[in-house]
Parts: structure tokens; C-alpha cells; sequence
């Protein structure tokens, strides 16, 4: 009987080990930017970015980032405000580095990656994911793609839209 309790325990300790490495990381593009301010190198949201940002704490409500990775620019980091874990600056020139760490947190299952149209599909390929559309236009707002990663190191790519769709619905 002895044995039997023992093999259990090993049996839920590495159980738990695996399931402690599977991951879900979101990767959204900022919300809607203030381009009347053209000189402006660093916009803030707009009201409709705002509310975007906010649509977006609702979504994931439930699912709850634990870690929120943002590039060093306002809009980015007001699109992750409504989290409850402050943003970790990220350099989305750096994709290597920042695959890595994600890949080695421990007992961190929900991540959220906050960046631009320019780098969302590629940080989606440093994964491993497949990228869902050849590119994202400066429309694109709309979009959260969610990369599920299983204990293996497996990648399942889902694009859906938050918050008002100005798109036809992918899924």
C-alpha cells in the first residue's frame, strides 16, 4: 500500500511539473494611437484606444496575465494599464531574449505581449506559431492572437478580434 502512495505522490509531482510548463501568451497590437499629433514621436491612445485597452482587461478577465511584457512607448504600455501586473519593457528588436525568458518562467501560465503592427507577427514566429495573415495593416487594432504552448513545446496559434470589430470575423 506503501508503494502504491509513493507512486501517486511522484505521478501528481510530475503531473504538476507539466502541466506548470504548458503556457498562454496573448499577443495584441496597441490600441488606437492619436495621429493627429504628427510631430509627436511617442502618441498617446485615443478615447477609442482607451476603451479598446479597457475592452481588452474584459476579455482576458478569467484569464488574467500574470506577466505583461510591453514595448517602451505610451501607447503600448496604456494598452496593458488595466492589468493588475505591471508592464516588463520589452525591445521588440530583441525577440530572442525575450522567447527565452517567457519559455523558462515557472508556475506563469497567462502572459500578454503588448506591440506594434510591425512586430506582432514575427514575435508570433519567435514562438514557434504560425503567423495567421502575411501582415497587419495600421488598421489592424482589433486583433488578439493566442499561442498555446503545451509541455512539449507545441504551438497552436488562434487569431480572434476584442473589443469593436472593424474587421469580418475570423473565427
Amino acid at each position: 500500500m506503501m508503494k502504491y502512495c509513493i507512486f501517486f505522490l511522484l505521478n501528481c509531482i510530475l503531473l504538476g511539473n507539466i502541466q506548470a510548463q504548458e503556457k498562454t501568451i496573448w499577443i495584441v497590437r496597441h490600441a488606437e494611437k492619436d495621429t493627429t499629433a504628427a510631430q509627436k514621436k511617442d502618441p498617446p491612445l485615443t478615447a477609442l484606444g482607451q476603451q479598446r485597452a479597457l475592452d481588452l482587461a474584459n476579455y482576458l478577465k478569467g484569464q488574467e496575465p500574470k506577466v505583461i511584457y510591453s514595448t517602451n512607448t505610451s501607447r503600448t504600455k496604456q494598452t496593458a494599464a488595466h492589468f493588475l501586473a505591471k508592464p516588463v519593457i520589452y525591445d521588440p528588436q530583441l525577440l530572442t531574449p525575450l522567447v527565452e525568458k517567457i519559455l523558462n518562467l515557472k508556475k506563469v501560465e497567462n502572459i500578454l505581449i503588448v506591440g506594434h503592427s510591425n512586430t506582432v507577427l514575427e514575435t508570433i514566429e519567435a514562438f514557434g506559431g504560425s503567423r495567421p495573415f502575411a501582415s497587419l495593416s495600421d488598421e489592424d487594432y482589433d486583433y488578439i492572437f493566442k499561442l498555446s504552448i503545451n509541455a512539449q513545446g507545441q504551438v497552436i496559434t488562434q487569431a480572434f478580434h476584442y473589443g469593436a470589430i472593424h474587421h469580418k470575423k475570423v473565427n
